[in-house]
């Protein structure tokens, strides 16, 4: 078994290098630090277990990216007690890859990292980065944002100041200290470009400002979700259907009863994204057409564990498919055009 090092940093813990299987490793904060980033690998059927103490009433956040892979990178962890393998507070395989916790319990728990699906069976290698935040009991997760949470990791932001014409710092690395490259005005639009850490207690991500601007680190708590700030997931609109929510927002697909259909509609602004929920089985088979009234609507579709089952496809080309695993599936529709596009999802499931 190999000994996987910690390297010491000055407000975050990083780990290195490929986990031998079904390895243990212990978590420590540097003095004063809530936070930790956390890079490894693993292989196919193994799994290893970040172990860290903390105290009943705590919150505990952790978010996982994957940073390269062979296969699909369907890496996915759970929060279970250190040294067992349930009850789980938290399991990714279902709900996804960032978990908010309450913990019920002061002792040591275990982020459990592990492949599902043929990245498992076949033995396919996935790098991946998790960040960890531990906050106080009772009060909120994030940093000094006041108490929102950590920003979820998507595509594209938009720089939210308190003042209209306010600037946002752009940083050389994520944290205050980091050498100013410059700023983006209050409103505009950037692209994440290498994802979002935990860094001194305060989460940063890594943008480019729209038309190809400055690159660098900005604060997560002044940037939100593309879309209305406060929208709704998902409204009702004047047809009896279901009109999308927020950018950014996952949208569950819900079915009327007796039926086994639905169709939704929505509004894209250029370079937006939003994700569909549609829960099915195994062996059933799923109907999706995208009705977009432009050029540059794409989508694709996502299997429970990760994996991608239809790679991008325009909006001229429907799907009509087997499923061959059981859980929530996601379609996630793209506007790639320079205008912003409205359109209609339909699903059926038989």
């Amino acid at each position: 078994m190999k000994r996987v090092l910690p390297l010491v940093l000055a407000a975050a813990l990083a780990l290195t290098g490929p986990a031998a299987a079904q390895e243990s490793v212990r978590i420590e904060f540097e003095p004063g630090a809530t936070s930790a980033t956390i890079n490894g690998t693993i292989v196919g059927g193994e799994y290893i277990d970040y172990v860290l103490g903390a105290r009943a009433g705590q919150t505990m956040v952790v978010s996982l990216a994957v940073t390269g892979t062979n296969g699909n990178g369907s890496a996915f962890f759970n929060i279970v007690p250190a040294g067992q393998d349930f009850p789980a507070l938290f399991n990714g395989s279902n709900e996804g890859r960032r978990a908010e916790v309450t913990l019920p319990e002061s002792q040591d728990w275990a982020i459990r990292v592990y492949l599902m699906g043929n990245d498992a069976d076949t033995g396919k290698t996935v790098g991946y980065s998790i960040d960890v935040l531990i906050a106080p009991g009772g009060g909120a997760t994030g940093g000094s944002s006041g108490g929102a949470g950590l920003l979820p990791e998507e595509d594209f932001f938009v720089v939210d100041l308190s003042t209209s014409g306010g600037q946002l710092n752009v940083r050389d690395a994520p944290r205050a200290s980091g050498a100013l490259l410059g700023t983006i005005p209050n409103g505009t639009s950037v692209s994440n470009r290498g994802g979002c850490t935990v860094s001194d207690g305060d989460q940063w991500c890594n943008v480019q400002a729209e038309g190809g601007g400055i690159t660098g680190w900005v604060a997560a708590r002044f940037l939100r979700l593309p879309g209305p700030p406060g929208e709704d997931t998902a409204t009702a609109d004047d047809g009896g259907g279901a009109m999308a929510g927020a950018s950014g927002e996952a949208v569950r697909v819900q079915f009327a009863a007796g039926t086994s259909g639905a169709e939704l509609s929505g509004q894209l602004l250029p370079q937006q994204s939003r994700r569909y929920i549609v829960g099915a089985s195994k062996g059933q088979d799923l109907y999706f057409r995208l009705a977009a009234n432009g050029p540059g609507m794409t989508y694709v579709i996502a299997n429970p564990d990760g994996s991608i089952l239809l790679d991008e496809m325009s909006a001229s080309q429907e799907y009509r498919g087997q499923l061959w695993q059981t859980g929530d599936h996601s379609v996630t529709v793209y506007n790639t055009s320079n205008g912003a596009q409205s359109y209609a999802v339909i699903f059926g499931i038989e």
